[in-house]
């Protein structure tokens, strides 16, 4: 077969690939708007419990935003699954960074799994705060920006500017690895979590939990309730890797 001929199988299944994104986006919100009907009338864990589900939907299906995982998580906390909430929390954090109400649900979430009042961080979330902070897109930004600082040192020291070169070529180098790791683990920590099996969740929880009015800020919220779901979003991302 010759080369315009491979060229064109390709361009019409690179087509095909694309109408297909484009036909599953309506079905995608209509799943997002019926999981966040279905959040905003929970009064019981079971409620709850139906909503997350609904939202695990849109994670099965190739979905990957904060908003998502944010809601995903907040229903498991308030179905009284905190073990996957905790789990759907971190992964919002990785997209969104770190925000007051992904920061206080995450850390209810944490407190009620392990049975304590309140949530112990980890040890290394005050070492690397920046991993936490500062959300995936952000810590790519940065990485990609130090490489391209890392190529113009190397300029400058060509053209004969070494002291310059030096100066910042070294900062330079540390900021890309440090970022770029960064990035590559929140990478492989989200491919391993889309991987893993269904967690277990109870099969008919009986513990009610006190209906929650969407859209309420962490700063309205008194010490201790869980901050409110995300209505809207911008876009889907129909795909694991970080790549917008």
């Amino acid at each position: 077969m010759k080369t315009w001929q491979y060229r064109k199988i390709g361009l019409l299944l690179l087509l095909l690939a694309a109408g297909a994104a484009r036909a599953a986006l309506p079905e995608l919100e209509f799943i997002w708007q019926q999981a966040n009907a279905q959040a905003a009338a929970a009064a019981t864990s079971n409620d709850w419990q139906r909503a997350a589900l609904t939202y695990q939907q849109l994670a099965d299906a190739g979905v990957r935003n904060g908003p998502l995982f944010y809601n995903l998580g907040t229903a498991w906390l308030q179905a009284g699954e905190y073990a996957a909430a905790a789990a759907a929390l971190q992964r919002a954090e990785s997209y969104l960074g770190g925000q007051p109400d992904i920061a206080r649900n995450l850390s209810i979430a944490l407190a009620r799994r392990d049975g304590r009042e309140n949530a112990e961080w980890p040890w290394y979330r005050f070492v690397c705060a920046w991993h936490f902070k500062l959300s995936v897109y952000r810590r790519l930004q940065i990485a990609a920006g130090a490489f391209l600082g890392i190529w113009l040192a190397l300029a400058l020291m060509r053209l004969g500017w070494l002291r310059a070169g030096r100066a910042v070529l070294l900062p330079l180098l540390l900021v890309w690895v440090v970022f770029t790791s960064s990035y590559l683990a929140t990478l492989h920590q989200e491919h391993q979590a889309g991987h893993q099996p269904q967690l277990s969740i109870r099969k008919n929880p009986n513990a009610s939990m006190p209906r929650k009015t969407a859209n309420v800020s962490c700063a309205a919220v008194e010490n201790g309730r869980i901050c409110g779901m995300v209505e809207s979003v911008n876009r889907f991302f129909l795909h694991e890797e970080f790549e917008s």
